[in-house]
């Protein structure tokens, strides 16, 4: 499909981007959306909530003492729950809360992310091959009011450029990435996504399929 670009003033460009079908003119599938989602926000979980229970204390097993004759309660170690400084009945324990999503499956969710902001008319591709000669925050925050961006929005880029970061930097609800770096969670955090003219062949070639299968063939 061909769509088109527009220009850091807001200007619709002569020129008309070609963008694949397969990757942006997919059915959106918001079951396989949210699935990929869960597993990225699982993976940020860190599971490190541990206590220690009778075995991992240290101290002696020396009953405290002696069972009758006393008339007080029958104690055993010092490590026992029932003592201060003792273990834990079933406390928590370290525990991985990670979720394994196959490739194709992650891939296929981002395509599905895309197609749904391009026909909600939230996806734009920015002619943008120049650099800022040096960072302008100014200079960037005008060019998303004449692009119409008032809300959150996630730009993509071709590599890391420096100047247009740091431009950036201070906007709130504006992040800035790599396009071949780019998540479900980063499209669902974001209401808008830019894309740079320069970096649609780098996005088309990793959420390609048959790019990667021909790739794994000849190594």
């Amino acid at each position: 499909m061909n769509i088109d670009c527009y220009t850091p003033k807001g200007t619709i460009s002569k020129t008309k981007v070609k963008l694949d079908d397969n990757i942006f003119g997919v059915q959106p599938n918001d079951s396989l959306v949210h699935q990929v989602f869960v597993s990225q926000r699982a993976n940020l979980r860190s599971g490190n909530a541990a206590t220690k229970n009778r075995s991992m204390v240290v101290g002696s097993t020396r009953k405290i003492r002696r069972q009758k004759g006393l008339g007080l309660a029958r104690k055993g170690s010092i490590k026992s729950p029932l003592q201060v400084g003792g273990g834990v009945t079933f406390g928590p324990s370290p525990r991985n809360f990670g979720k394994k999503i196959p490739k194709q499956m992650n891939r296929q969710a981002i395509k599905s992310m895309l197609s749904d902001k391009l026909l909600a008319k939230k996806l734009v591709i920015l002619d943008f091959n120049g650099e800022y000669a040096k960072p302008s925050t100014k200079d960037f925050v005008t060019m998303l009011s004449k692009l119409n961006i008032d809300s959150s929005c996630l730009i993509l880029t071709h590599g890391l450029n420096r100047e247009f970061f740091l431009s950036s930097r201070n906007v709130p609800k504006v992040s800035v990435m790599s396009a071949e770096r780019v998540s479900v969670y980063d499209l669902l955090q974001n209401e808008w996504v830019v894309l740079l003219k320069n970096s649609v062949d780098l996005l088309e070639s990793r959420l390609n399929t048959n790019i990667i299968r021909r790739k794994e063939i000849q190594g």
